[in-house]
């Protein structure tokens, strides 16, 4: 049997009203939008629950499940509580994760002004109709005394039936300015009754709400609430308050669980934390609540390890520690970490397309891991069926494809042109802020070294290569190359390409332009302006525009970022020529402007290579596989793991 000692904190039982949590592990909850739109339960969601509980936490929380299931809800394809009707499908996702393992609870909440809003539908009901999320959202009724009255009966109503569907255990959504967090905030909380104004006021129907939930579902039901210790927004939420809050509802409540932002504004990126920010966000709050409470503490926010868990939780700083993005990239991180297979644990690069889902309605996916949420076992070929694969290019999606086929028995052999694996990733991690992505190219190199293919690096594949391999089937990860444009005076000394600056492998002088708003050349303008240097960014794109496809709080981050180290946004321009001193530009009205500088940095954005995946297809047809860049121009890194990952599994 496996020992335990090294994470003997972490793996301390806990008894709340006669209900055992196995270790002081909690799958965080997050917004997954694999319900049906009506929020009806569906195979897929089951089977991702049943996929949290498997890795080895001893609780899994349902994310945002809104107590009114019409129009106002903050997401389609949450799961819906609202009527008996559900109770059979709520009881499913019960003894799915019960089934593998371990306990289950779900998160109530209720949007209020963050709830979406519909032309001609009911108003949407907030703590104060003057404070709406943006100017043209109008359709908010202030709540008056008897829409209090129903939206507390919701909060009840709901959480009786998760007891009635077999839920042992409910979370209260009193954070991120969620409806129950709007009348704790002053920024939202404007009300001049006795629900607005002073602290005590402000806590006031919360306290209401969190009483009336536990009166509803007895003393055998365990209740916990999520609070931001501040909401990191201008005249938001302080943690003093805040702690007051939590002393006040411990009366009613078994866990507080300790989050931090503003999910509706750029507080927002410290509750779904970016790759901008530090580690272990939230701890130094957990203490210091643990000073004052007397029931047990959870806390979230960027803790990636068991190891660092354990520290947390030996050192009192909280009883329990919860994880979302850590799981998500790697499913076994508690088994391997049980095992000290550390280094083979995939670490989350906190690029948020997980999240992103929450932006387009789509279902949450990870960009590093695609078997998230899949059920079942990576099949295991018997030796009759093993194929002869050739994967070319050793970037992201063919150090996935090479992972993938070798896990499942197929012969591999790997061709990368230059001297080591990576692809354009490598240029990615240069900037000292990349820690997470640096770090998961490490482990994703790494993995693929060991995984038992044949590497073949400085080995250019030809047509002649693959008569000469007599391969079963190839998968082409070639990716794409950077632009170089035919502009006048592109050859100049002046002008530098992007990786040769992010790997400061030449000097830009102090004044820089950038060419090109998207994610590599606004990063690399980050990186310039932290050092120090004056940088201005350019693209014919609307400045508005930049980086648009990126996920929503890494891109609000980076944006905040530029702004605070003053880095110059210009868009609506094109390059008409490099100067010896500079740039000459045109603006969309035919007006020219001129940028003196010291260098200016191509970041133009890349072109597919894709002229031997031609030749492949045209020769050997559907034996051939394309993913990743070399498909298309705008992918990044998780539509080559994707691809990668289920072409890997046709073959």
């Amino acid at each position: 049997m496996q020992n335990v000692k090294p994470f003997s904190h972490v793996f301390q039982p806990l008894t709340i009203r006669g209900l055992t949590l196995k270790n002081r592990l909690q799958y965080a909850p997050t917004v997954v939008l694999k319900c049906a739109p009506n929020g009806d339960m569906t195979q897929e969601m089951i089977d991702f629950m049943k996929w949290q509980a498997n890795t080895g936490v001893a609780y899994i929380t349902v994310g945002d499940t809104p107590v009114t299931h019409e129009n106002d809800s903050a997401w389609l394809c949450e799961m819906n509580v609202n009527s008996d009707d559900c109770i059979h499908g709520m009881n499913q996702l019960v003894e799915s994760a019960r089934y593998n393992g371990a306990e289950i609870s779900v998160e109530l909440a209720h949007a209020g002004r963050g709830s979406r809003q519909t032309q001609g539908g009911d108003p949407v009901l907030a703590v104060s109709a003057s404070r709406p999320l943006n100017p043209e959202e109008t359709n908010l009724k202030e709540m008056d005394y008897d829409d209090m009255q129903y939206m507390k009966e919701r909060y009840v109503d709901c959480a009786v039936r998760c007891k009635k569907a077999g839920f042992r255990m409910v979370m209260l959504h009193c954070a991120h300015n969620n409806l129950i967090a709007q009348f704790l905030s002053p920024h939202s909380n404007v009300r001049t009754d006795e629900y607005g104004g002073s602290p005590e006021n402000r806590r006031r129907w919360p306290l209401e709400v969190i009483k009336a939930v536990r009166e509803a579902v007895g003393e055998d039901m365990v209740i916990e609430i999520r609070v931001s210790a501040q909401e990191d927004t201008p005249g938001g939420l302080e943690f003093p308050e805040s702690l007051d809050f939590m002393e006040a509802a411990q009366e009613f409540v078994d866990i507080i669980h300790i989050s931090r932002g503003n999910i509706f504004t750029i507080g927002g990126t410290y509750t779904i934390p970016t790759y901008l920010k530090g580690r272990q966000l939230n701890v130094a709050f957990a203490a210091e609540a643990k000073k004052r409470l007397k029931i047990p503490v959870a806390v979230v926010g960027n803790i990636t390890s068991l190891a660092e868990a354990e520290e947390i939780i030996a050192s009192g700083k909280a009883d329990i520690v919860a994880m979302a993005k850590s799981h998500m990239a790697d499913g076994d991180l508690v088994a391997k970490s049980l095992k000290s297979n550390i280094e083979d644990i995939r670490p989350c690069t906190r690029c948020d397309w997980c999240g992103n889902a929450n932006t387009y309605g789509t279902s949450m996916r990870c960009a590093i891991n695609p078997r998230m949420g899949i059920s079942g076992e990576i099949e295991k070929l018997p030796e009759t069926k093993r194929k002869r694969v050739v994967v070319i290019g050793g970037g992201p999606g063919g150090m996935m494809a090479a992972q993938t086929l070798t896990a499942r028995g197929h012969k591999v052999t790997l061709f990368e042109k230059s001297d080591s694996l990576g692809g354009l990733l490598k240029d990615a991690t240069d900037a000292p802020f990349k820690e997470y992505l640096r770090k998961y190219l490490e482990w994703d190199i790494r993995a693929t070294l060991n995984c038992g293919a044949d590497i073949r690096l400085n080995s250019e594949v030809s047509l002649h290569t693959i008569e000469k391999e007599n391969p079963d089937a190839v998968i082409v990860a070639t990716g794409s190359s950077y632009l170089h444009p035919q502009i006048p005076g592109i050859n100049k000394p002046i002008v530098k390409k992007v990786r040769e600056v992010d790997n400061h492998s030449v000097d830009p002088g102090q004044k820089v332009v950038i060419c090109g708003g998207g994610l590599t050349g606004l990063e690399c303008a980050l990186m310039l302006a932290m050092e120090g240097k004056s940088v201005t960014v350019i693209d014919k794109i609307p400045k508005d525009n930049f980086c648009e496809g990126m996920p929503i709080f890494n891109r609000a981050d980076l944006l905040a970022h530029l702004n605070k180290y003053n880095v110059n946004l210009i868009g609506e321009v094109s390059v008409t020529e490099f100067t010896d001193h500079g740039i000459e530009l045109q603006n969309a009205d035919g007006h020219a402007q001129s940028l003196v500088a010291d260098s200016c940095v191509i970041a133009m954005g890349v072109e597919p290579d894709n002229s031997l995946a031609h030749l492949l297809l045209k020769e050997y047809g559907p034996q051939v596989s394309l993913v990743g860049d070399c498909v298309s121009r705008g992918r990044t890194f998780y539509h080559a793991n994707q691809e990668a990952y289920h072409a890997s599994m046709k073959i």
